[in-house]
């Protein structure tokens, strides 16, 4: 269920989804309730009496609309298309997780049903009712489309340059590792994880997303259990795999309960913070190719990156490769030892027969363990 629900959350469907069922609803309920809206001084200056004027504007708005949206999505995937050319696929569920994006796809393709469902009535014989103020509210919202539409140009022109991709890049990071300082606050050093009596193992396929610590926790005190965590959130996980053990037996309602905290998924994990390092890697590392031979952005994305081990530095839970969450959950990690050799080992490879990124990497190393 948790997983479910993540993915309805993180969907990029779900915020346009919305908006459009909700200008549905406005439009069933405009032609459903009769009001005489000549009655309201504020509203007669609205009320277009004439079906056929009213069916005019409805067109109009319908033609006028789908060309801005057809437009303002043929430049998004050009420009995903590019973004995967030239620096990472992976980076592509950060570009097109921005809400703004989704809300004026919502808007626009609201507006869209809007216009489409109210110019039924103007049509329709078996009812000489319709909204007379319809088709103004009508060119209200498609005059918002319009000042969206030039929001959207200036939006997506930015999400061309790479440093702000990197930016984008560094702030999910960084907002990750805070959000989950904040839940490991109260943690003890452990040397290794512990197995316990009753396993668990992955009935799925695909990659680990953060679990939920707090909900887990909040069951694991009220069913007055310790339970390990055997698998790092981010990594790939197989069917049959452990996944986390527990110490005393179970109800079936009560464990499905815990299972529902972890989710598992083919979505990039973006949750965990160590995939925003990955990804500044796997940026610096492509751009470094003699395909692209992009040395300033290999170096940006090396900039961003020091800074992410100067944040990651100042967390204590992320110096130990294990911890206890609150005596009762056991939990591995990825030491910031770790994470930094894994990260400089990819790129000096890459980087090592060029003098400006090599050196480089020998500063942003001094400065991080400084």
């Amino acid at each position: 269920m948790f997983t479910l629900f993540k993915k309805v959350l993180k969907s990029i469907a779900l915020v346009p989804m919305v908006l459009a069922l909700s200008f549905l609803g406005l439009a069933i309920l405009m032609a459903s309730v009769e009001i005489n809206y000549s009655d309201y001084d504020f509203l007669s200056y609205l009320v277009i009496q004439d079906k056929a004027d009213a069916q005019f504007i409805f067109s109009f708005i319908i033609g006028g609309i789908f060309t801005l949206t057809i437009f303002s999505y043929t430049m998004v995937m050009n420009v995903l298309n590019r973004n995967i050319n030239n620096y990472s696929p992976r980076l592509v569920p950060l570009l097109l997780s921005e809400k703004h994006h989704q809300i004026i796809l919502g808007f626009t393709s609201g507006t869209i049903i809007y216009a489409m469902v109210l110019s039924l009535t103007t049509v329709s014989d078996s009812t000489a009712f319709y909204s007379e103020i319809s088709a103004a509210i009508g060119v209200v919202f498609s005059i918002i489309s319009v000042f969206l539409f030039i929001y959207f140009i200036h939006s997506v022109s930015q999400s061309i340059h790479i440093n702000y991709i990197l930016k984008q890049v560094y702030d999910k990071t960084e907002d990750t590792l805070l959000q989950q300082d904040k839940t490991h606050h109260a943690f003890k050093i452990l040397e290794h994880i512990e197995q316990h009596k009753h396993v668990v193992k992955s009935m799925r396929l695909g990659y680990l997303h953060q679990p939920n610590y707090d909900r887990l926790l909040n069951l694991l005190s009220s069913y007055g259990l310790k339970m390990s965590i055997h698998v790092l959130p981010g990594e790939f996980v197989h069917m049959g795999d452990l996944l986390f053990s527990y110490d005393n037996p179970l109800e079936a309602s009560k464990l499905k309960n815990i299972r529902g905290c972890f989710a598992i998924s083919n979505d990039v994990p973006l949750d965990v913070p160590e995939i925003g390092f990955k990804h500044l890697v796997e940026v610096s590392v492509k751009a470094a190719s003699p395909a692209l031979n992009d040395p300033g952005t290999s170096k940006a994305a090396i900039d961003y990156l020091t800074q992410l081990f100067l944040v990651r530095h100042t967390i204590a839970h992320f110096e130990h490769k294990a911890m206890i969450l609150s005596d009762q959950l056991s939990r591995p990690n990825v030491s910031n030892k770790a994470l930094e050799d894994y990260c400089f080992l990819e790129m000096d490879r890459y980087m090592k027969d060029d003098p400006l990124l090599s050196l480089q990497l020998i500063k942003a190393r001094q400065k991080i363990n400084a």
